[in-house]
């Protein structure tokens, strides 16, 4: 399996695709500054929690539908998956390997945008004592990544079978229409886009939205959050072995 991951791993090497990394959580946070600015009149710490808020919602899919469409773009571009699919090799393997490196980049993203929110914590002071302790923009960041796995495998998948464009379009949509007006009801959880958006809600006490929520909001049960992440980690899995095993089934054309 080393093998199929240093080989996954190469095939972005001196691409576009890494510097998305960087460039996807930086562009993030530069307008979560500026929406912070043209509401409060100067910058505050308030710009990590907005930028969390805006992760989730759009930045996070945004980046999954770049490096899956890329990842497919780079392999279509040299063979046309005919080394892969002709040579003796476990397609399911190399499938999972794809995931795995595309999963890891995400991390990296995620990291990355946990360093520039520190940085913007410390950097800027809010005028108003905050009810939310700093290392829940953290760990909210770490749960969208969790949450957000699953949209890999089927990003991947699909971007073998559809346009580019029409990939973004559908992930963009289904984030709003299935993702932001669907967290704050109580089937949150019969919908996967939705379940990144729900969960930060406790750790940021912010409304999917981005409007501050009340004391008494039901959305501060922090109930929800391990439901969540075991129906995202269930749903990753079982996308990885549905896409892994029609990928095993793929012929040269």
């Amino acid at each position: 399996m080393i093998k199929y991951l240093i080989a996954e791993n190469l095939k972005t090497k001196k691409t576009i695709l890494r510097k998305l990394l960087i460039s996807i959580p930086m562009l993030c946070v530069s307008l979560a500054l500026i929406f912070d600015f043209l509401g409060f009149g100067y910058f505050t710490s308030k710009s990590a929690f907005t930028s969390i808020n805006h992760w989730s919602l759009s930045w996070m899919p945004l980046l999954v539908v770049f490096l899956t469409g890329m990842f497919h773009k780079i392999e279509q571009s040299s063979t046309g998956y005919k080394t892969i699919l002709s040579f003796p090799i476990d397609l399911k393997k190399s499938w999972i390997a794809k995931i795995a490196i595309l999963s890891f980049f995400t991390l990296i993203a995620s990291l990355f945008l946990g360093i520039l929110t520190t940085i913007l914590n410390i950097a800027f002071t809010s005028t108003e004592a905050s009810v939310v302790p700093f290392y829940n923009c953290l760990i909210s960041i770490i749960i969208s990544w969790i949450t957000s796995l699953w949209q890999i495998p089927l990003c991947l998948w699909l971007s073998r079978k559809i346009n580019f464009f029409i990939l973004l379009i559908l992930t963009y949509g289904a984030n709003l229409e299935l993702g932001a007006s669907r967290a704050p009801s109580s089937l949150w959880w019969l919908f996967p886009w939705s379940i990144p958006l729900r969960l930060q809600c406790p750790l940021l006490h912010l409304h999917p939205n981005c409007l501050p929520l009340d004391s008494n909001s039901p959305l501060l049960n922090s109930s929800v959050i391990p439901v969540g992440i075991v129906l995202s980690i269930l749903l990753f899995f079982i996308l990885v072995f549905i896409t892994s095993y029609l990928f095993s089934k793929s012929e040269v054309c």
